[in-house]
């Protein structure tokens, strides 16, 4: 299975210090299973949705690259850039569909990202 080559792979890339670009992912899986750039990322993406592949975490600085995160520091990192890249494309399509004279429904005026359990909104992570 490609998420058990990628795992393997990724434990010799501990640390946004030790990153592996995708194109070198990419030729290390195709040397033991044959797939294409989509189907890794796919992988990984599912990954990352479990236990096992939680940690996994990639930049785009520097040459980007994949990497397992060491602290709760570089996931934080991680993670926050997500967060933004997510509310950078809502602001788009939110702003795409007012241009388009397109109307938004109530429930999708303003995005909420995260909720705690008593319905707050939270801004960030707290692993501490």
């Amino acid at each position: 299975m490609i998420e058990e080559h990628i795992v393997a792979i990724l434990q010799n890339h501990i640390s946004i210090n030790n990153r592996i670009s995708s194109k070198d992912l990419l030729m290390k899986l195709n040397v033991v299973i044959r797939t294409t750039n989509r189907n890794m990322r796919q992988a990984i993406e599912n990954l990352r949705q479990q236990e096992q592949g939680a940690l996994i975490c990639s930049t785009t600085k520097n040459g980007g690259g994949y990497f397992l995160a060491t602290t709760k520091a570089e996931l934080e990192n991680y993670l926050r850039q997500d967060e933004h890249r997510c509310l950078e494309m809502w602001q788009r399509i939110r702003k795409q569909r007012q241009a388009a004279g397109l109307n938004l429904s109530d429930e999708f005026q303003q995005p909420v990202l995260f909720h705690d359990l008593h319905g707050k909104e939270i801004t960030h992570y707290d692993y501490e």
